[in-house]
């Protein structure tokens, strides 16, 4: 079996840097919230259950 590897360099121009700077001032705190309630699950039988309904549809 063969497996790739890739890298990517990426270069930070003044023009980048401006525009990221730019886009960090003109941005918001978003408050998320949920709307739905949450439980802790540690039977590994339940978990599995979970997650072979995904594998189902």
């Amino acid at each position: 079996m063969a497996t790739k590897s890739f890298q990517t360099d990426f270069k930070f121009s003044a023009k980048a840097g401006e525009k990221l700077a730019q886009a960090i001032e003109s941005s918001r705190k978003v408050d998320l919230k949920s709307t739905k309630g949450s439980k802790n699950i540690k039977n590994k039988e339940t978990i599995n259950n979970i997650m072979s309904s995904f594998l189902m549809k």
